[in-house]
């Protein structure tokens, strides 16, 4: 299902580019029966490719890593640099752990290895991959000059990157709507902050924002604190209680980790979506309830629906209108006004002052892939701000130690090198993929490989770190 918004080009595409004629041929094959809103358009050189970028509605790009007239890392950069926001698929014939880490960061959607796995594959990566372009509303023209009003929740959004900007765009658009909105991304990445910009930014901003973990509390209480309860419900049930559907009137009830949530929960809350009306526990019919719905998850939804963990009528309902918030590792140009802002902040709450970040120290904080994102980030300014001498400057020996590894001795031993790049890829794949068994299969070994791996390569790196 694709969302329809009347600012996208009526036919999108996915972009294949190839210097070999049988392998673009074979490519367009494999992608010849998606939706049919979607054509493929293919390009033999990176600079056919940009030329084919200039114009609108190429919503992803599947590329060999080795062209005619440019390899590796400029390829990706030239892609990236033209159309940022688009999702690119690296497809070789030419297997690297090096050159797969490297188009990792810098913002490859997937890296995948040409062959029969690759047929079967790679139409639901690109489909994927469209999916997520359009829902997240990939639309340079109608979102790259657009500049949100003033709002206290939005301006404490670091957003430098054209993909943040974008992403302000949606929660612009959505804010005067009634739909419920689900946002998606890692632990740490700022979603319960675009929940309540979305709320800031509303017609009922006057409304209470009520926010729930779904994660936090047993069943039977969630399902009360939810959606209330009435006398005699259950043992300690002494009164009627309200739950934060009827609490928040007109407002927004923000339902974190909502992956976490029960499938009785599950049940409830698709009535809430369906027909406005909640049943609270004990109660003998339902009544109406008119909150919105906004929630959030770190987990891929989709893979929980086909293992039965989530409803797929909720998840449907949930996702009218998706948000992917990126990961910091994918926005760099966003660290240093995250630092900066996070220094100010603790250092007035701290009553403590630094004398800035030095330019070394800081280029470690960009180039370190923050897996707890921004909230590891601000943790680590807070440390910084207590124990740096008042006045003195960040310098990289101040830096944790997984942070500043990188002032180590540069003559570092070749195994050891190799060690953290091939680590670093399975970990990344490990996130990426659904299951191990998953990323065992796309990293082309078994899954008592990948468990041999990952003890041999932790033991080698641990040992250094000692």
């Amino acid at each position: 299902m694709v969302w329809e918004d009347p600012l996208l080009p009526s036919v999108l595409s996915v972009l294949v580019v190839d210097s070999k004629l049988e392998d673009l041929a074979g490519v367009h094959g494999m992608l010849g029966d998606l939706e049919p809103q979607v054509r493929v358009q293919t390009a033999r050189t990176l600079r056919a490719a940009l030329d084919v970028l200039r114009e609108p509605g190429v919503r992803c790009i599947v590329s060999e890593s080795h062209l005619q007239d440019a390899s590796g890392i400029r390829i990706v950069r030239a892609l990236r640099d033209t159309a940022p926001g688009t999702p690119l698929v690296i497809l070789t014939g030419m297997p690297s752990i090096d050159a797969a880490v490297v188009a990792m960061r810098h913002g490859a959607f997937h890296y995948m290895l040409k062959g029969p796995e690759a047929r079967v594959r790679l139409p639901a990566i690109v489909r994927e991959a469209v999916g997520q372009a359009v829902l997240v509303g990939l639309d340079d023209a109608a979102d790259a000059n657009r500049v949100p009003r003033a709002c206290a929740d939005v301006e404490a959004i670091v957003a430098t990157t054209p993909r943040m900007r974008r992403l302000l765009g949606l929660v612009e658009r959505v804010a005067n709507s009634n739909v419920p909105v689900l946002i998606q991304g890692e632990t740490g990445t700022g979603k319960e902050l675009l929940a309540r910009a979305i709320h800031e930014r509303g017609r009922h901003r006057t409304a209470p924002l009520l926010v729930q973990n779904c994660a936090a509390l047993a069943e039977s209480l969630l399902e009360s604190e939810l959606f209330g309860h009435v006398r005699g419900a259950f043992t300690g049930a002494e009164r009627d209680r309200r739950g934060l559907f009827d609490e928040a009137g007109d407002g927004t009830v923000f339902l974190d980790e909502i992956g976490d949530a029960p499938l009785s929960v599950q049940a409830k809350l698709l009535r809430v979506l369906q027909n406005g009306e909640v049943k609270p526990v004990g109660a003998d019919r339902p009544h109406r309830v008119r909150a919105r719905v906004v929630a959030a998850t770190n987990r891929r939804l989709d893979n929980d629906v086909r293992v039965g963990r989530f409803r797929e009528d909720l998840f449907f309902r949930l996702s009218a209108f998706p948000i992917v918030v990126p990961p910091l590792r994918h926005r760099a140009a966003d660290v240093a006004p995250l630092v900066e802002r996070a220094l100010g902040r603790l250092e007035a709450a701290e009553g403590r002052s630094t004398g800035g970040v030095d330019p070394a120290a800081m280029r470690l904080l960009q180039e370190y892939p923050w897996p707890g994102n921004v909230r590891e980030l601000e943790h680590e300014i807070h440390r910084l701000v207590l124990t740096v001498p008042p006045g003195g400057r960040i310098r990289p020996s101040d830096l944790s130690p997984r942070i500043g590894r990188r002032c180590r001795d540069v003559d570092e031993p070749l195994p050891l090198a190799l060690a953290r790049v091939e680590l670093a890829l399975i970990q990344d794949r490990l996130r990426r993929c659904a299951s191990k068994t998953a990323a065992a299969r796309s990293l082309g070994i078994t899954r008592e490989a990948l468990y041999a791996k990952l003890r041999r390569l932790g033991n080698i790196t641990m040992s250094d770190d000692a």
